[in-house]
């Protein structure tokens, strides 16, 4: 299998599991949303639930659009090269992260910026 049949093979099954978790995540937010409980110390423990179901499902948005984003770059041919510099991405970052788009050094930058 070569690293570009590998990287789509991987994106695709990531993508899928990406699916059900929010597929699941939205289920169990459709099912507490419709019971609260007399409790206010129960109805507090809900709500920090529903904070964490919240942050779960916007985690998992966000990893399915850069598994799409990965996936688009390996149909138009730009998958491996970084995004800013236009260098090739070093199979191994791309083998520990199939969704990366920059290169470790544009990756760097990025986060000695933040």
């Amino acid at each position: 299998m070569t690293p570009l049949e590998y990287a789509r093979a991987y994106l695709d099954s990531r993508l899928e599991d990406l699916r059900q978790r929010a597929a699941s995540i939205d289920l169990s937010r459709r099912h507490r949303a419709n019971r609260l409980s007399a409790n206010p110390e129960d109805q507090a423990s809900e709500r920090e639930n529903e904070e964490v179901l919240e942050r779960l499902a916007a985690t998992t948005r966000a990893e399915i659009w850069q598994a799409r984003h990965a996936l688009d770059r390996v149909e138009t041919g730009t998958y491996g090269f970084c995004e800013r510099c236009k260098r090739i991405i070093p199979a191994e970052r791309l083998r520990a992260v199939p969704e990366a788009t920059l290169c470790s050094a544009c990756a760097a930058a990025d986060s000695l910026a933040a």
